[in-house]
């Protein structure tokens, strides 16, 4: 999933350096967040692989990995809800930028 993400972020950047409305900052920032995306996946298997060695009974345990997994849930959202962001922004002026341009 990085690699298409990276890919998205890619797609993005050439079509900004056509009409620049996102900051070259803005960009930079989320292919930075690609190392933390990339530990989170990390994270997510190590996350899966362990749960075969889990108590089930121990619902202390149990709860731990629960919260784990909502907080890799709950980041991965936020990754791709900056990498949406900056699709928007592009969406809402590409076409009408390059039209009069």
């Amino acid at each position: 999933m990085e690699k298409k993400l990276e890919g998205i972020l890619s797609i993005l950047d050439k079509l900004n350096s056509r009409i620049n409305i996102v900051t070259k900052e803005d960009l930079d920032e989320q292919y930075e967040n690609l190392e933390d995306f990339r530990d989170l996946s990390s994270d997510l298997d190590i996350l899966l692989n362990n749960f075969s060695s889990i108590n089930k009974d121990d619902g202390e345990k149990v709860e731990e990995m629960l919260f784990e997994l909502h907080r890799i849930i709950t980041t991965f959202e936020w990754h791709f809800s900056e990498v949406s962001d900056l699709n928007t922004k592009i969406l809402k002026v590409y076409k009408d930028k390059i039209n009069n341009a």
